[in-house]
């Protein structure tokens, strides 16, 4: 899922909880466990965008370490070979 999907999956989940807190207001018996419901979702929406963020960071840094590793075996392959 990309991540504008998912901000848009955010956003929309966002508007739900607001429409459902208008609800609240109407008949709050019924709709504060909706609401408690629309929040709980909104929650796991957020922390599935925070997973996926810090998963492409450390796949990133990985990346990162993995050439700086291997500059370093080729710079010790051409120091080796120059002495």
């Amino acid at each position: 899922m990309s991540v504008d999907s998912q901000k848009a999956n955010v956003e929309a989940k966002a508007e739900a909880a607001a429409n459902v807190a208008k609800d609240a207001a109407k008949d709050t018996g019924k709709a504060a466990g909706t609401l408690v419901d629309a929040v709980f979702d909104l929650g796991l929406s957020w922390a599935e965008v925070g997973v996926t963020k810090s998963k492409q960071a450390l796949e990133a840094s990985a990346k990162s370490i993995e050439k700086a590793a291997k500059s370093l075996d080729d710079l010790g392959k051409r120091l080796k070979k120059a002495s």
